[in-house]
């Protein structure tokens, strides 16, 4: 984002192409807006916005991860649903949250979705495949110490955490779908750092910031920042 000597928002800078503009609007959250696409020089502008954003109760705690499921049905035998699964140990979420905190593997709830059988086109354009996509909730922590390593030439010890959780995932996708077993032909798995490095999120936080009560009473958290015209 561009800053002129008044202080004042008036541009970006697009492939080293500068252009300018009467207002900025940035999409990208709190975060990845006051700590990355603000300039060092006048970042001292929001100094106490981001240090209010390492509030716990704030902060960007709350990871996805993804499992990417390739299904081979050359058959076209798979009748799978358009709808969307969703999948908890219990209805006592805080509970199960809870859990999940002390143990990483006690994934709290999980989200089944078949984006092929609600693309009418798909089966024309790549006849005899499906994929899906399984998603449960992750703490940033668990995974932390592994951000700074080179994606695809991670760590064992953090290779080793995904394969058990992609244990977990498939299980609970053949339980749940039984019809699948022996038609995945593809997986992969991607944690809170594989968000940070395609997604550029904080902390691997794909809805942002912490969807707290305390979070959305912060008047600071508007659609205006101390930078006029931003």
């Amino acid at each position: 984002i561009l800053i002129d000597d008044k202080n004042w928002a008036c541009g970006v800078v697009v492939n080293g192409r500068h252009i300018l503009a009467k207002s900025i609007v940035s999409s990208v959250g709190a975060p990845a807006t006051l700590t990355k696409l603000i300039p060092e020089s006048h970042r001292s502008l929001v100094s106490r916005h981001i240090d209010m954003m390492k509030d716990p109760d704030i902060a960007s705690n709350i990871s996805l991860q993804t499992m990417f499921v390739g299904i081979d049905d050359p058959e076209g035998s798979l009748k799978l649903p358009k709808s969307n699964s969703w999948i908890h140990h219990s209805w006592d979420h805080d509970n199960n949250m809870a859990d999940h905190k002390k143990d990483c593997l006690k994934t709290p709830a999980f989200f089944i979705s078949f984006s092929s059988a609600k693309d009418p086109t798909y089966a024309s354009r790549h006849p005899g495949k499906h994929v899906a996509l399984v998603i449960g909730p992750c703490c940033y922590d668990d995974v932390e110490q592994f951000k700074n390593d080179r994606v695809k030439h991670r760590s064992k010890e953090y290779v080793s955490m995904k394969d058990k959780w992609q244990e977990i995932f498939m299980k609970v996708l053949l339980d749940r779908f039984p019809e699948l077993r022996n038609k995945v032909d593809f997986v992969d798995f991607g944690t809170a750092v594989t968000n940070d490095f395609y997604l550029s999120t904080n902390r691997g936080a794909v809805y942002g910031l912490a969807h707290t009560p305390k979070r959305f009473g912060q008047h600071w958290l508007r659609n205006r920042t101390p930078i006029k015209k931003m």
